[in-house]
């Protein structure tokens, strides 16, 4: 037997795919136990415990799974594991990523990758990330600076754009604060913005020194990541979503405004798509499929949630889920909100076919 200690992103980590197949295929695993973002040790380390036998595993082979989620269960570790612990299949254990849950929600995920055309696909592998400044108090101004610089030279408004932070981005909707981002992409002529330029000139030497590796692949005055294959794609209409959440929170945005690397957009006016990003069915997905991190937090990038599955409906399907978005889109802080949701969820379920006790599963009952 051997028993190690090793971080839990390589149990969902595309680079840790090989290492999840040799534990799967070439030895047993016995028992697996995921400590999440618990603080186990000083760093932040996110540490798991597996335990494998020396043979080749056999079909009916059975690994005992736990995942602790509280400081106490620490204390009284044999205990928590006759509490929590569970039989999984080593079947549940695939390549692409393992999850620690119990078969019935394991096969509630089965049952919806089998339902729905993964979300990548659906939407062309159109998922971008906003733009990295490299240095946000240069490139990030707030209201009355904005003023300041058009006030000076009106043309400095022709490089000042609206700006969202991840934590701008709420269910339904963005929160703007007010602030924006001077877009200057690589190899651009700042000269002929003398106000926009004076500004970032008392950021020089900080921005000079961003990243040495790359210091000769633009000025020291431009955007660290400009997104210029994709830039155009920030004037359509699109779901917004932060890379960093502890809820699904799907926002959609028809004003062309920009987001910081924090987000992730993706260009569509589908509000199908926005309803279903918003479902209780989703949060499922985020429990049951993404890295945990310290503090309760998921992170949805584009590599989890390209596999996410889209219920192929029809458009007599669609058009009840629809009426309700736009509705709670034309009011996202009415009290009506929550109706609306719970009938967006049960109509959701239908689609896919869940039964009560799969739905109680989704709700926590």
């Amino acid at each position: 037997h051997l028993c190690f200690i090793a971080p839990n992103k390589f149990m969902r980590a595309s680079y840790g795919k090989n290492t999840r197949q040799l534990l799967a295929k070439e030895v047993t695993p016995r028992q697996i136990i995921d400590f999440g973002d618990l603080p186990i040790f000083d760093a932040t380390t996110y540490p798991s415990i597996i335990m494998v036998e020396k043979r080749t595993p056999d079909t009916n082979d059975l690994v005992n799974a736990a995942t602790f989620t509280d400081m106490s269960q620490i204390e009284k570790p044999e205990e928590t594991l006759k509490e929590i612990g569970f039989a999984l299949s080593l079947g549940a254990l695939k390549a692409e990523g393992w999850t620690l849950v119990r078969l019935e929600v394991l096969a509630l995920m089965d049952k919806l990758r089998k339902a729905g055309k993964p979300l990548g696909e659906y939407v062309n592998g159109r998922f971008y990330r906003g733009i990295l400044t490299g240095l946000n108090e240069a490139f990030v101004i707030d209201d009355d600076t904005r003023k300041k610089l058009i006030a000076e030279d009106p043309k400095s408004a022709e490089l000042i754009n609206p700006w969202l932070r991840g934590r701008d981005i709420k269910k339904w909707k963005a929160e703007w604060a007010g602030l924006s981002i001077l877009y200057i992409p690589w190899h651009f002529d700042i000269n002929k913005y003398p106000a926009v330029l004076n500004h970032l000139k008392q950021f020089k030497n900080k921005l000079e020194n961003r990243n040495e590796s790359e210091r000769d692949r633009y000025e020291w005055y431009a955007l660290q990541r400009y997104a210029a294959d994709y830039f155009k794609e920030f004037d359509k209409p699109k779901i917004i979503y932060p890379n960093i959440t502890k809820t699904n929170v799907f926002s959609f945005d028809e004003t062309g405004i920009l987001t910081n690397q924090k987000c992730f957009i993706i260009p569509t006016d589908d509000l199908y798509l926005l309803a279903l990003l918003n479902s209780q069915l989703t949060m499922q997905w985020f429990r049951s499929t993404l890295p945990l991190l310290r503090g309760g937090f998921y992170e949805p990038s584009s590599v989890f949630m390209e596999n996410y599955p889209v219920y192929p409906a029809n458009d007599a399907q669609k058009a009840p889920i629809i009426l309700r978005v736009q509705k709670i889109l034309a009011a996202p802080d009415s009290s009506n909100v929550p109706k609306l949701e719970a009938e967006i969820d049960q109509m959701v379920y239908k689609l896919y076919g869940l039964p009560e006790s799969e739905i109680k599963i989704v709700e926590g009952k």
